[in-house]
Parts: C-alpha cells; structure tokens; sequence
C-alpha cells in the first residue's frame, strides 16, 4: 500500500466523506446536503490555490468554477464507487474543470498540458498535496532524454503543432508523434513511482 493510501486510510475526512457520500448514494437528503456545505469549502480553497498556481491570480471567476465543480459532482454522484476513495474521485473531476477553464481563458501556465495528460494516473492521495505538482513535473521533464524534452518544450509548451516542430528540428511528423507519447509514458512511470514511495 503506497504512502498515499494509508494516510487516507487514517484521514477521518475522507472516512467522514464516504459515508456521507455512501448515505447520499442511498437517498438519504441530510447526509448529501452536509456533504455539499463541507466539499463546497474544499473545492473553493482547491480552486483558489490552482488559479494562482496557473497564473489566474486577477480572476474572479474561481466561485463560477467552484460551483460547475459542485454541480458536476451532483451530475456524477452515480458514478462514485464506495468501495473506493472519496478524495481523489472529488479531486479528479476538480482538476479537469480547473484545468478546462484554464485553457479556456488561455491564459496558462506552461505545464498545464503535462498535467493534463497526467491526469490519468491513478492518484491514490488526497490533493492537499496539488501544489507540488508543478514542480514534481519540473523536476521530472529535466531528467528527460534530452529530444523527449526538446520535442515537449516545443508541442507542450510552446505551443507548436507537430507540422512545426518537424520544421524546426527535422524530425519527421511521426517522429514527433512517437517521441511525444514515450515522453509522456516516461513521465507517467516516474511521476506513479514517486508516489508509490
């Protein structure tokens, strides 16, 4: 069991959280509104910490978000497993909408297409710990090989369609299709590595 998942074993949020979410889930109008007023003050502080990590500081819309947050959890309350972690199913679909309002405001940092696609890992513990993220994937994109990393800078964080980045480094287009999915495979195995330690 990764470090992750026994400190959720132990957090009594997340055991408080599961069984309001598990109440919920059988019809029980009490534990679910209890539910949303304490997840409301997570996701508004999650919220909040990722705007001014992304760069967002002067927006206002994080209650807008907060509340698409909230609703999109009512909208997928079906889908939770009770068998598994409360945290990190909250947590995940925060991210995405975070994520989605930032491209949509195009106004992100230069990671945010790294994490993206990193999303998909299976996170074991809770996101108190977001704001390492950034520079976890700092630390990580550095030990890249030197063309994963120099075809990254350029598609991921530049910004430039494959069609440019084989101009700009003679790599055919396939070339780049192909080093950016073992970039991003690469980074993948690190990042679950570091989290399982």
């Amino acid at each position: 069991m990764s470090k992750g998942a026994r400190h959720l074993d132990d957090s009594s949020d997340e055991k408080r959280l599961q069984e309001l979410m598990r109440n919920a889930q059988g019809g029980d109008a009490i534990s679910y509104r209890s539910l949303l007023l304490e997840i409301e003050k997570m996701i508004s502080s999650f919220v909040k910490n990722s705007f001014f990590r992304l760069g967002l500081v002067g927006s206002s819309a994080w209650e807008d978000v907060t509340q698409e947050i909230l609703l999109s959890i009512h909208a997928k309350r079906a889908t939770y497993n009770p068998n598994q972690y409360f945290l990190p199913w909250l947590y995940s679909i925060a991210r995405y909408k975070v994520i989605d309002f930032a491209r949509a405001a195009r106004t992100v940092s230069k990671f945010i297409d790294l994490e993206l696609d990193l999303l998909e890992l299976d996170v074991a513990h809770p996101q108190v710990e977001e704001s390492n993220t950034s520079r976890d994937l700092l630390a990580l994109f550095d030990d890249l090989p030197q063309k994963q990393r120099q075809v990254l800078e350029l598609v991921k964080i530049q910004g430039l369609t494959i069609a440019e980045a084989a101009t700009e480094t003679s790599f055919s287009h396939s070339d780049i299709k192909v080093t950016i999915h073992r970039a991003i495979k690469t980074l993948q195995k690190r990042l679950r590595g570091e989290m399982s330690q």
